[in-house]
C-alpha cells in the first residue's frame, strides 16, 4: 500500500461537495474526454458533506438541485434530502430540507413521466424503493408509491427502453454494496418489477453500482457506474450497454471520469448528471482528523451504528 493511501486510511475522513460545470456530455462521451473545471459549492464546516447531485428545471426554468446532506464525522447523523435553487453563477439562492425518513436517505434520482417529475431516493435502510411526485408549487415530495419492497436496493436508477422500465441497482446489507449489479424490469413505472434472470448481471467493484442517469447518444446507451476498486468513490466508469433485454444483458467499459487533481475535491467522484449543457458531479477531499477516524472505526466495530 502506498504511503498516501495508508495516511488517508489511518488519519483522514472523506468530505464531499458538489461541483458544477458547462460542457457537451455527448461530445465528452464520444471523445472519452472529461477535461472540465468545476465550481464547488461551499460547505459549513469540516463535519458537513453534500453529495449525490441530481438536477432539473422547474416550471419557471430555474435550475433545481436535489442532493444528500450528511456528516461523515458524526455517526448519529443520517443522510437527508435537500432541495436548492441554483442561479446562473452556480450559487445557491434558496435551500430547504425536502425528505427526512428518520433513517439514512440518499441518491435522489429524478425521473420524468407524462409531465410529472418523480424523485426516487435511496431508502435501502427501509428495504424498499419508492417514487415521490415533486410538487412544483409547494416544492415538496408527495404521493409516495412503493416500486419494490423487501429489498435493500442501493442507488436505484430507472430508465425507459423498448417500452419497458428498467431499474438498475446493487443490493445492500450482503457485503456486495458496490460490486453486484442487479436489474429489474416492468411494463409501467409503478411495476410490478421482475428480477432479470441473469441477476447479478455484473460482479465487479469497478463499474457496477449506479452513478447517475443513463445517457442515450447516437442510439447507444451509456451507463455511469461507480469505480470502488481501491476505495469508495474513487472514480466513475462509463459503460457502453450492448444488450438489454428481459433475458440478456451485456455492457463493456468505455472510459473513466476521474477527479481533477488540481482542484480541492480531488480524491474521488461518484455521481454525474446533466441537463442541457450543465454538468453536475460530487467530489471528495480528505480531511486530516485522526482522532475522529479512529473513533468512527471503534463505533463501527463495537456499536454497529455507522451509516
Amino acid at each position: 500500500m502506498k504511503f498516501k493511501q495508508l495516511y488517508n486510511r489511518l488519519c483522514c475522513v472523506m468530505q464531499w461537495s458538489i461541483g458544477f460545470s458547462r460542457g457537451n456530455i455527448e461530445q465528452i462521451i464520444r471523445e472519452k474526454n472529461n477535461d472540465l473545471s468545476f465550481k464547488w459549492l461551499p460547505l459549513n464546516n469540516n463535519a458537513h458533506s453534500i453529495a449525490d447531485p441530481f438536477i432539473f428545471k422547474d416550471i419557471e426554468g430555474n435550475l433545481n438541485l436535489l442532493y444528500e446532506d450528511f456528516s461523515m464525522i458524526k455517526t448519529d447523523k443520517y443522510g437527508k434530502i435537500r432541495l436548492a435553487e441554483i442561479n446562473k453563477n452556480f450559487n445557491i439562492v434558496n435551500n430547504k430540507e425536502i425528505l427526512d425518513t428518520k433513517s439514512h436517505c440518499s441518491y435522489p434520482f429524478v425521473f420524468f413521466e407524462d409531465g410529472i417529475t418523480y424523485v426516487i431516493p435511496e431508502t435501502s435502510y427501509q428495504d424498499k424503493v419508492s417514487a415521490f411526485e415533486f410538487n412544483y408549487i409547494s416544492k415538496s415530495l408527495v404521493n409516495e408509491k412503493v416500486l419494490i419492497s423487501d429489498l435493500p436496493l442501493l442507488d436505484s436508477t430507472v430508465f425507459k427502453h423498448n417500452n419497458k422500465y428498467w431499474l438498475f441497482a446493487t443490493v445492500g446489507k450482503n457485503g456486495n454494496d458496490h460490486n453486484q449489479l442487479n436489474i429489474y424490469f416492468a411494463d409501467s413505472l409503478f411495476g410490478t418489477y421482475k428480477p432479470h434472470k441473469c441477476n447479478p448481471v455484473k460482479d465487479n467493484p469497478d463499474g457496477a453500482r449506479p452513478a447517475g442517469n443513463i445517457f442515450s447518444i447516437d442510439g447507444v446507451l451509456y451507463r455511469p457506474a461507480q469505480n470502488c476498486s481501491h476505495h469508495y468513490g474513487e472514480s466513475i466508469t462509463i459503460n457502453k450497454i450492448n444488450i438489454l433485454t428481459e433475458n440478456e444483458f451485456s455492457e463493456e467499459y468505455h472510459f473513466k471520469i476521474v477527479p481533477d487533481k488540481n482542484c480541492e475535491f480531488n480524491a474521488g467522484v461518484h455521481t454525474i448528471n446533466v441537463i442541457d449543457d450543465i454538468i453536475v458531479i460530487d467530489g471528495i477531499k480528505m480531511v486530516f482528523a485522526p482522532f475522529t477516524k479512529w473513533l468512527l472505526y471503534l463505533k463501527k466495530k463495537f456499536l454497529n451504528n455507522y451509516q
